[in-house]
């Protein structure tokens, strides 16, 4: 029974120690991979910027159409 439960326990440490070379590796890789994205953050920002900038762009147009439409009814209701 003793040599059992030895057994097992030398299995264990082996299956560990497996494990834990397994997850240095793994970390390791994953660093070995990253990437830096500076550039194209900046330039979705860049994008989302003009986006937004002709968004509003519009939002005023139509507003200044739909004021100009008003007043233009307006004096022809006279």
């Amino acid at each position: 029974m003793k040599n059992a439960s030895k057994d097992l326990k030398t299995r264990l440490q082996s299956v560990a120690g497996k494990a834990g070379a397994g997850a240095v590796a793994l970390g390791a890789s994953a660093s070995a991979f990253a990437v830096d994205h500076t550039a194209e953050i900046t330039a979705a920002q860049g994008d989302a910027t003009t986006n937004t900038t002709a968004a509003v762009a519009a939002v005023i147009a139509v507003a200044a159409v739909v004021f100009g439409v008003g007043i233009v009814l307006r004096l022809l209701n006279r």
